[in-house]
């Protein structure tokens, strides 16, 4: 790894990863927001790297770049690193991560020693890359494994439903044991699409909660705004502040859509 210096950027030229981070913590990326807003400065500068043609991708920095934002920031200066191959990037994107306010999650670890099992790394090489025990790298690696094979399996059940292959076909084409499919589409298949529905109906469940909630806080502050306990200018804040987190979980939606774009590769 390479440090090239700093570059002046506009915040909206920074390109996104898929390293590290499963999911955008959202109640830290607000208090780093609260933090730069009130005049904070930030301890390390977000860094960048330019790959495969793509400027400015984030290698370490995500929350701090949602921060800024969320703090009506158009530009800042980042330190610009070079990697001599993919594999080195994301390994250094975790240990940056590591030793950071927030640690990256037994889930986020997961995730890069996927990241690399695809880029064929080993155990030992992981072990290495991450800075983790080879114990401890054992135990990703197995667990990574045994997920992708669910989801082969997944695959193949879903070309004998909805594609029209036979269950050797199927198991074939993805690489799973026939025996395995056979039972999992004669006993598990219903429950599977039950539980999508379920999903479903939890996530109706809480936007309407949320919803109803957000109203009920809306109508209790212009009645107070009626009787004089609140000006203006605060319930104004009150409005800023939840379209704020808005855009925030908006942006983590769509973090979680391109990790989704990905698998499906």
């Amino acid at each position: 790894m390479k440090d090239s210096g700093m570059r002046r950027v506009r915040l909206s030229d920074l390109q996104m990863n898929l390293f590290v981070r499963r999911e955008l913590d959202t109640e830290h990326a607000l208090y780093l927001g609260q933090l730069i807003a009130n005049g904070v400065t930030m301890r390390t500068p977000i860094e960048v790297t330019d790959c495969d043609g793509i400027l400015n991708v984030v290698v370490d920095g995500r929350h701090r770049k949602e921060g800024y934002e969320l703090a009506g920031m158009n530009e800042i200066d980042v330190r610009v690193l070079e990697f001599e191959s993919e594999v080195e990037m994301i390994g250094y994107a975790y240990r940056a991560n590591a030793g950071g306010s927030l640690p990256p999650t037994p889930e986020d670890t997961e995730h890069t020693v996927m990241l690399l099992i695809d880029k064929g790394e080993s155990i030992k090489r992981i072990s290495e890359l991450l800075s983790l025990p080879p114990g401890m790298t054992r135990i990703y690696v197995k667990s990574v494994k045994s997920k992708s094979a669910r989801k082969q399996l997944m695959k193949a059940a879903s070309a004998v439903t909805d594609g029209g292959l036979t269950i050797a076909q199927a198991a074939e084409k993805h690489g799973v044991d026939p025996e395995t499919l056979k039972d999992h589409l004669s006993g598990k298949r219903r429950k599977h699409k039950q539980g999508v529905a379920d999903v479903q109906r939890q996530l109706t469940t809480a936007y309407k909660s949320m919803g109803s909630k957000n109203a009920a806080l809306i109508r209790s502050l212009l009645e107070k705004l009626d009787d004089g306990d609140v000006t203006r200018r605060q319930v104004a804040d009150i409005f800023a502040h939840i379209n704020e987190l808005q855009k925030s979980a908006s942006r983590a939606l769509e973090g979680w859509r391109s990790r989704f774009e990905v698998k499906k590769a």
